[in-house]
């Protein structure tokens, strides 16, 4: 810090004129201070860094979230044996990341997955990264809601349809077993 000084108050500051900043030429551009570490200023005696007091040593603070997605995604590679080889019957969104009404299926499938758990499973594959699945089911619109039973399809929704809609198809499946 004793260079820093040194390098300071070696060079005489010019009287500035009345009404003006004081301005002093260093090289080619206009400084404010001759010196060019921004860390201290001629007539300070202690540098201008101010850093924030050490973190006290805490233990680990552990985040846990009350709501879960219900829905699991499926891949191709995973396709048979979480879809076709299910002993419960299984609903399946095809969706994709930019599709706005999908994010409105999206909660009610992932409502419908809390409130069933262990009576059916359900998935959402995402058809972006995989559309040879989409397209040997013949889907060519998006969001699409299948529903499975012992490895068939026994029903398809297309569209943004109501929580009530999927119930009812679900009950139906669901008291036959």
């Amino acid at each position: 810090m004793a260079a820093a000084a040194s390098c300071c108050s070696s060079m005489a500051l010019q009287a500035p004129a009345p009404g003006r900043r004081r301005l002093v030429r260093y090289g080619c551009a206009a400084r404010r201070w001759p010196c060019r570490r921004w860390a201290h200023r001629p007539d300070a005696a202690t540098p201008l860094i101010r850093r924030p007091p050490p973190r006290r040593a805490t233990a680990a603070a552990r985040v846990s979230c009350a709501y879960s997605s219900g829905a699991e995604t499926v891949t191709a590679c995973s396709w048979n044996e979480y879809v076709l080889s299910s002993d419960v019957p299984v609903l399946v969104e095809f969706w994709a990341s930019w599709c706005g009404p999908c994010r409105m299926v999206t909660r009610v499938v992932d409502e419908i997955a809390q409130e069933y758990a262990g009576k059916m499973k359900c998935y959402r594959l995402d058809t972006d990264d995989y559309p040879q699945t989409a397209t040997s089911y013949s889907i060519d619109r998006i969001p699409t809601v299948l529903l499975f039973k012992d490895g068939e399809k026994v029903q398809s929704f297309t569209g943004t349809l109501p929580k009530s809609v999927y119930v009812r198809a679900l009950e139906k499946f669901i008291s036959e077993q």
